[in-house]
């Protein structure tokens, strides 16, 4: 009864046509953005897949040509030669495919690319090569679901209720209302009942209608769906029992309004930059210029003990014969195996580096996924972006399988190129090929009830807050 009441009221007030139409613009908005994003991601994917087998297919076509002396090979252009097929002639894309759920969190794909370019190359020149630290992009970035969730479901929240109480006492309708046989906490529950139906039903079955129709995907990965419900749901559950807290002081409205944007402000702006400056001091993130700094200096030196190699001449330019392979053997240039040797020497010399680079990374992420729980904002990003397969959990998943791959690749091409073995037909169907891998379902469902766990506890502790004042309530 009291719940019908306040839906008549809210409507009377226009104050709900107006609250809900703009959450329902930004999410149309964001949902638009995201699938749009997501969207381009996957055709430029698929591009790159597709383009990869075309070729590999005319590698293949063209070394059969010339092993039936049809065509003339070309010095880097030469499909038995195992050292281009190694480098840029046969290098295939490492792609990692985007999930179910990915256009409601775009995350961290401005910085991280989903897909590298393997070769044979040491792999600082393909996984380190973007500039994660450009300030454009981390000035901007994508406005997503998980931006209207984290940042504005709040506000939206407190411009419904944070006048839950306090406006019926300054209209005095609040004694009125409670001469009759009503709990305080059943009008309060009354109240709030009404507002989460429109806020969470705009924020949680609005999005799910339009991955279903856009990404039919999303329907294989029902625990997905559901979790992120679970997390969306506790984080406003976090806000609206905030609320509830703050106007059972029994403060006027102007006051409730300030110290639920203060605490707004703290715990979503704040909390978060300084738990980011406290993390960058106890564990620095590694330096990118450092890393390419040391990159050029080993490059140099491996170039320099390589030197001789380098000015070789090229004689299968006056004789492109040498180019065919001979009982199954090819004479490697001097060229080609100064190239080979320098990125294999860059490779192993900085190994150790990054090594330590992707420790520095690990201990970071640790501290942050440890410290998060001190801001409701910070951990129900994490779990959004988690679920989304846009969080940095994904991209390490991702970061384990290119490195594993990349050394499938030398492990296949550098006996070769060191024996001067020729690439034949039958060794195409042995070339290592990427073959992404999901994660364990009980990680993601893992890290999905830890967020709503750490959403869940603050909410409890201000619910006793909340029980504890309202016993206190005074109506005058």
């Amino acid at each position: 009864m009291v719940a019908r009441q306040e839906l008549r009221l809210l409507l009377k007030e226009r104050s709900l046509w107006w609250v809900g139409g703009l959450f329902l613009l930004l999410i149309g908005y964001a949902l638009f953005n995201g699938v749009l994003q997501t969207t381009q991601r996957d055709s430029a994917q698929a591009a790159l897949v597709a383009a990869d087998a075309q070729s590999r297919a005319g590698q293949l076509a063209q070394l059969q040509r010339i092993m039936a002396g049809t065509e003339t090979p070309t010095p880097f252009g030469n499909p038995a030669n195992p050292a281009n097929m190694a480098g840029g002639l046969g290098a295939h894309y490492a792609v990692m495919p985007s999930a179910a759920l990915a256009p409601v969190a775009l995350g961290q794909t401005d910085l991280f690319p989903s897909q590298f370019k393997v070769t044979h190359q040491s792999k600082v020149n393909f996984l380190h090569n973007n500039d994660i630290e450009n300030p454009w992009h981390l000035l901007s970035g994508h406005f997503d679901l998980a931006f209207v969730v984290v940042y504005l479901l709040p506000l939206l929240i407190f411009a419904l209720s944070y006048n839950l109480l306090s406006g019926e006492k300054e209209d005095g309708t609040l004694r009125l209302l409670l001469s009759q046989p009503l709990a305080l906490p059943t009008l309060i529950a009354g109240k709030i009942a009404v507002r989460a139906a429109v806020l969470l039903g705009a924020a949680v079955l609005v999005p799910l209608a339009v991955l279903l129709v856009a990404r039919p995907q999303a329907l294989a990965m029902p625990g997905a769906t559901l979790w992120w419900a679970l997390v969306v749901g506790a984080y406003a559950l976090f806000w609206f029992t905030a609320v509830v807290a703050v106007n059972a002081f029994g403060r006027s409205s102007a006051t409730n309004a300030m110290v639920l944007i203060i605490g707004w402000v703290v715990l979503v702006l704040v909390v978060p930059v300084l738990l980011n400056i406290a993390v960058t001091h106890i564990s620095p993130a590694p330096s990118r210029a450092e890393l390419a700094t040391r990159t050029r200096v080993v490059t140099a030196q491996a170039m320099s003990q390589n030197a001789a190699l380098l000015a070789t001449d090229y004689e299968h330019v006056d004789k492109p014969d040498v180019l065919v392979p001979k009982d199954g053997r090819l004479a490697m240039s001097g060229r080609a195996m100064a190239n080979y040797r320098i990125q294999r020497q860059v490779d192993d010399t900085l190994q150790p580096e990054l090594d330590r680079f992707d420790a520095q990374q690990a201990q970071q992420q640790a501290l942050v996924a440890r410290w998060s729980a001190v801001s409701p904002a910070a951990v129900a990003y994490e779990g959004i972006t988690a679920l989304a397969g846009t969080g940095h959990s994904r991209n390490a998943w991702f970061m384990a399988q290119i490195t594993a791959y990349h050394q499938a690749w030398k492990d296949f091409f550098f006996p070769r190129i060191d024996g001067g073995l020729a690439i034949t037909e039958a060794d195409f169907a042995h070339i290592p090929a990427f073959a992404w891998r999901d994660e364990a379902p009980g990680t993601l469902q893992a890290q999905a009830a830890r967020a709503v766990l750490q959403l869940l506890l603050p909410t409890l502790a201000l619910l006793g807050v909340a029980l504890w004042r309202l016993r206190r309530y005074r109506l005058v």
